[in-house]
């Protein structure tokens, strides 16, 4: 399939999207709980991870979307993992018949969304237990604009890697473009305390003692030239 959407060239970002075959594939589904459903919602898809995606190509977390255009839903995702694994996730011995019951508890799920890790622009601190927080910032890049923005990613990960190398900042591509949605990329920063949101970040210091004096601006200005809008959001894992 990515050498066919390459090929055809039809889809410029989800082409450049393809950066890696060793890029880590995510699926997210999001799931919104009936009133009052929401405890019950949870331990019916713990016990569905538990006994149909423990570990493996096919493990899956459950978080839960605090704000934002998702707030109060349920992101369930299933990775790392990639597309020759979905030929064998789980379906049969009870698996569908078991999310059928998740559903019901739901009063709207929406479509998947597929999202792989770039392993190139990302920076990680190698801490294998992560925080159970997430800031994410969704992106609606503009048209042909996908690898300069990439490109002024690049940037953002040398500051993190000379003055940040405890810290991750990680970057996914959407598997496929979504229109005038946007959700063409985005940024997740994990944290554990909510206290991190009181930080002062001095990111635009921190990027002139890597790039030289009066620099920032610049950046600044040619990044926004490569976006239409953000989105931001807090996901928090709740298993």
């Amino acid at each position: 399939m990515k050498n066919l959407i390459i090929a055809l060239l039809c889809f410029p970002l989800v082409a450049f999207s393809q950066e890696a075959p060793e890029a880590n594939l995510f699926e997210v589904v999001n799931l919104y709980p009936k009133q009052g459903q929401n405890q019950a919602l949870e331990e019916a898809i713990k016990a569905h991870n538990e006994k149909y995606h423990p570990e493996g190509d096919h493990h899956a977390s459950l978080s839960y979307n605090i704000n934002g255009p998702n707030g109060g839903s349920y992101s369930w995702i299933m990775g790392p993992t990639s597309w020759t694994a979905m030929d064998s996730r789980p379906a049969k011995e009870g698996h569908d018949a078991d999310w059928a019951k998740v559903e019901e508890m739901t009063r709207w799920v929406e479509s998947p969304n597929y999202w792989s890790y770039s392993s190139k622009l990302s920076h990680d601190n190698g801490v294998e237990a992560s925080p159970s927080k997430r800031l994410i910032w969704v992106y609606d890049l503009k048209r042909g604009q996908a690898r300069r923005w990439a490109e002024l990613v690049g940037k953002i990960k040398k500051v993190y890697e000379e003055k940040r190398p405890t810290e991750s900042m990680w970057v996914y591509w959407n598997e496929f473009a979504t229109g005038s949605e946007g959700n063409d990329a985005a940024f997740v920063f994990a944290f554990d305390s909510w206290s991190w949101m009181d930080r002062d970040s001095n990111f635009g210091k921190e990027y002139e003692e890597v790039f030289g004096e009066n620099t920032w601006d610049y950046f600044l200005k040619e990044y926004r030239a490569t976006i239409d809008s953000r989105v931001d959001f807090i996901r928090e894992r709740v298993e």
